[in-house]
């Protein structure tokens, strides 16, 4: 943790300022302390990260469990070159910026941005181009330590792990805040959007990506088989992910396309050629393989979409009106398959 955060947060349980007791210092990172605040609430500094969690319902623990182990396996995949191109450029895409000098124009007039959920952290340092800007990476899994070991030696960066719904900060503090593919795994994705709008400023600017709600027989099977997985132990669930990526591998081998001849609107299947696996993905199954032909990033993505207590779906009018909601003015708004992407500007 570098010393000038304690500047900027504040006690998640009563919002009052911290006091910071350090203990073991390297370079200029605090790699173990101790937060007090004004109201005595206490918040350890362990291996450089301050740890301000404290929701311990069991649906919120579940949830960060199973992405604490999907990181503490794959992480290593997701870290890969060819991984990071792919996952900036989509980024890029689906917000709108088009390309990264845009994004990194825009981020020049960011002062304070919020990765709400940063994963392993590579978001945080796509946001931190600019040196000026302070970079408040957060999350609430474990991830937060991959992340930090990752990238925790870049300058304007801060990885805490911390709730998106009760965050260590003033309103207001923010003018950029980005929480991609993140808020369908809080308790309530409408009420985690509109609790981060109130840590924007006027003029600010937040991005969202949540997953879109898919078509009736998917969201069948995805019901029904999230009924059984989320229950299941860990190693339980990582063999059943990876069933689900041999199927996905062994439907992509085919390289087959089937036609579609017209449209079927009972279950909002359209008219077209389609890849045998993507129909399949799509349409009825959660069978994720990677084009890369990566198996054990294929095996994660599988295994966060099935293990997790919360994995929430919505549509376009459901997000579009939480940003009306909150006089949050849409600027960029992009649907595809698997998600809704959304920027807008808080007036």
């Amino acid at each position: 943790m570098k010393i000038n955060l304690v500047n900027y947060i504040v006690c998640p349980k009563c919002y009052k300022s911290f006091t910071l007791k350090s203990e073991k210092y390297e370079k200029n990172e605090i790699v173990n302390g101790l937060l007090i605040c004004n109201n005595g609430h206490k918040f350890r500094i362990i291996r450089g990260i301050p740890r301000l969690v404290i929701d311990d319902t069991t649906g919120f623990v579940k949830t960060e469990a199973a992405f604490s182990s999907k990181w503490k396996k794959y992480n290593k995949f997701y870290h890969q070159k060819n991984w990071l191109l792919h996952q900036q450029n989509w980024f890029l895409d689906r917000f709108g910026w088009k390309n990264l000098a845009n994004f990194n124009k825009f981020l020049k007039t960011r002062s304070k941005i919020l990765d709400a959920g940063t994963g392993i952290g590579n978001s945080a340092k796509l946001f931190s181009t600019n040196p000026k800007s302070q970079v408040f990476a957060i999350d609430a899994s474990e991830s937060i330590d991959f992340a930090y070991k990752r990238y925790g030696n870049t300058s304007n960066i801060h990885f805490l792990q911390a709730d998106i719904r009760r965050l260590p900060f003033r309103k207001r503090f923010f003018n950029f805040i980005c929480s991609d593919q993140v808020l369908h795994h809080t308790k309530n994705t409408e009420t985690s959007f509109k609790n981060l709008t109130k840590y924007l400023e006027k003029n600010g600017v937040i991005s969202i990506y949540v997953y879109n709600k898919k078509a009736p027989m998917r969201e069948f099977a995805d019901d029904f088989i999230r009924e059984h997985t989320t229950t299941m132990t860990e190693k339980e669930c990582v063999e059943f992910s990876k069933d689900m990526t041999y199927l996905g591998k062994v439907l992509s081998q085919l390289k087959k396309k089937i036609k579609i001849p017209r449209d079927i609107p009972v279950l909002k299947i359209k008219a077209g050629t389609y890849d045998v696996q993507r129909f399949i993905y799509w349409y009825f199954l959660k069978c994720f393989w990677a084009e890369d032909a990566n198996f054990e990033r294929s095996v994660g993505v599988n295994f966060d979409w099935y293990f997790p207590k919360f994995a929430f779906r919505h549509t376009p009018d459901e997000v579009r009106k939480w940003y009306a909601d909150t006089k949050t003015k849409i600027v960029n708004f992009k649907e595809i398959e698997s998600g809704i992407s959304v920027t807008g500007k808080k007036l």
